[in-house]
């Protein structure tokens, strides 16, 4: 008796017949046509071209061991790296990106948008309650599609009504329609713990846009538990 292994399947020979067992997960996920481990090593070099691909390369792949190289690129000189690299850390979702609430922090003051809305958006999916004050703070950002992710991420964290509620209902009357409807869904988020924001949905549910109107129709209905 003995064993051989041939494209990812152990062998076991027993007398004159063979019999396969499957051993191992197979060959790694590819991104581009290169396995993860050509990513994750092109992720420590020099060449900033390469390590932008390696970056979004290891959000697409949900490789969990480079999570830490990814909050180490937060810090990174190059503003596409860092924002690749929010991204990235927001593709992961739930709490395996938890320890990387104090690095994305400082970035929702950073000087490019793109940066400040992917940590916005991370921020979010990890539903880190640390973020909320500084998640607040974004509801007043210049860009209109970082106040936008600020409410989306206020509502999917939902915690801590009492401060977020009315500040998501001062947000009804942004100047920008996508900012009235992230805020609209997002005090849907919070059903009856939001029932002090009802003026203010009756109020921006009197717009002729109908996106709006759709997303204060959701809240309105989250809020009376229907």
């Amino acid at each position: 008796m003995r064993k051989m292994k041939r494209a990812g399947l152990a062998v076991l020979v027993v007398g004159s017949g063979l019999v396969l067992v499957v051993a191992g997960c197979g060959p790694e996920p590819l991104h581009k046509g290169k396995p993860a481990s050509y990513w994750r090593t092109a992720l420590k070099g020099e060449e900033v071209g390469s390590r932008r691909e390696a970056i979004t390369a290891m959000g697409a792949l949900k490789v969990k061991e480079a999570i830490p190289e990814l909050i180490g690129a937060l810090r990174d000189q190059d503003a596409q790296i860092r924002a690749k690299a929010a991204e990235a850390l927001w593709s992961f979702g739930g709490s395996e990106t938890k320890e990387a609430v104090p690095a994305l922090l400082p970035l929702l003051k950073d000087k490019e948008a793109k940066v400040r809305l992917n940590s916005a958006g991370a921020l979010g999916e990890n539903g880190a309650a640390a973020a909320i004050p500084a998640l607040r703070e974004s509801l007043k950002d210049s860009d209109k599609y970082v106040r936008a992710q600020a409410a989306t991420s206020l509502g999917r964290i939902r915690q801590e009504a009492g401060a977020v509620v009315p500040a998501l209902a001062g947000m009804l009357k942004d100047r920008d329609k996508n900012v009235r409807v992230a805020a609209a869904y997002a005090l849907g988020e919070f059903g009856v713990e939001a029932r002090s924001a009802v003026p203010a949905l009756q109020e921006a549910g009197k717009e002729k846009d109908g996106d709006v109107k759709t997303a204060v129709a959701f809240s309105l209905k989250a809020i009376e538990g229907k």
